[in-house]
């Protein structure tokens, strides 16, 4: 008997699953879908969720109101975008995915779900961490800003917001050979900054610190991963002599309209700055390998980085939570409860 075979002749008919939604702002509904067992259509496999991360940027944008990132009907909505899962069965055609394989995927906060197999990031080896894989698309977002920005050894990168993107971005910057600089206010991110490879962290109160380090070359590629206007000031006031902006955040979003010009011409003009949008790349590769750094590969990459320790994500995990309890995780990530950085929730 294959294994396909014996994973579905274990399972019921029907499995019940939890599906996190968000129906307004602050009003998350945990819905029960049915979904089948015995029926899955070509390609298709059937996943248990273990684990999701939660991703505060996105999620919590979300969940306190924020405008939309994107034209469309804003609510209800699924969130998250971090999972590993166990597979419980496997549709026709399938070679890839086995039956008690875990894997990673963009699937949101959920119990079980049934996807098309192609759409699994990567499979879990046998002895991989999934409290620790689960964050990788966490610093593939810092890594393609590192990417995006042409980063080199010996780069100066400013960090500005040490939330989880801020400290990803940190320590991609580092895996790059630059030397990173960062800013918070934040105690406990200022430290885990310094342990993920920065030279130095500083506060916002301390900015005249922050351009003595830098040189008066100040720096070459800034990340910026907050909203504020008064960060984007920072931004373009730390920015070199044809510098680059890079965006993580959303600079303006959920903030009242700017008193000052975003492109003034005394940093925009005047430094010849570049300003970009990262955080997307290319799904795949293509057939005549234009697409060298992908998500695909680049995920098998960070893998890689996280099981010979050179990633460190336990230090990104402030806490765990039973998945119901999502809402209470969110709210202790808005008011920054103990300078958290972000949760696992644990759905088994």
């Amino acid at each position: 008997m294959t294994g396909a075979a014996h994973g579905k002749a274990a399972l019921p008919e029907h499995i019940e699953a939890s599906v996190v939604y968000l129906e307004a702002p602050r009003e998350l509904e945990i819905r029960k879908e049915k979904l089948a067992t015995k029926s899955l259509g070509a390609g298709e496999i059937l996943c248990e969720t273990l684990l999701t991360a939660i991703s505060p940027g996105t999620e919590l944008g979300a969940y306190a109101g924020l405008p939309a990132l994107r034209a469309g009907v804003a609510y209800p909505r699924l969130q998250g975008y971090c999972n590993v899962a166990r597979v419980l069965a496997v549709g026709p055609g399938v070679s890839d995915v086995r039956c008690d394989d875990r894997v990673l995927s963009f699937a949101s906060h959920r119990s079980h779900y049934v996807m098309a197999a192609a759409g699994v990031l990567l499979v879990l080896s046998h002895g991989a961490d999934a409290d620790e894989i689960v964050c990788t698309y966490l610093y593939h977002l810092g890594y393609d800003a590192v990417l995006r920005a042409n980063v080199h050894a010996g780069s100066r990168v400013l960090v500005v917001g040490l939330g989880v993107l801020g400290l990803t971005s940190v320590a991609m910057a580092g895996v790059a050979g630059a030397r990173v600089f960062a800013l918070s206010n934040h105690s406990i991110p200022q430290r885990t900054a310094m342990e993920f490879g920065a030279t130095a962290a500083f506060s916002r109160n301390n900015l005249q610190g922050l351009r003595a380090a830098l040189t008066e070359d100040l720096a070459d590629v800034v990340i910026v991963t907050s909203n504020s206007w008064d960060d984007w000031l920072i931004c373009l006031e730390m920015a070199a002599m044809r510098g680059v902006i890079a965006c993580l955040g959303f600079p303006g979003r959920g903030q009242a309209p700017a008193s000052l010009n975003p492109l003034d011409s005394r940093f925009f003009y005047a430094k010849q700055l570049q300003i970009m949008a990262v955080g997307m790349s290319p799904e795949k590769r293509d057939a005549r390998g234009f697409l060298r750094f992908n998500e695909r590969d680049n995920m098998k990459f960070l893998v890689h980085l996280i099981e010979t320790k050179r990633l460190r994500p336990r230090m990104l995990v402030s806490g765990t939570y039973a998945a119901d309890d999502i809402d209470q995780a969110y709210r202790d990530l808005l008011v920054r409860k103990d300078s958290a950085i972000t949760y696992l929730l644990r759905w088994r």
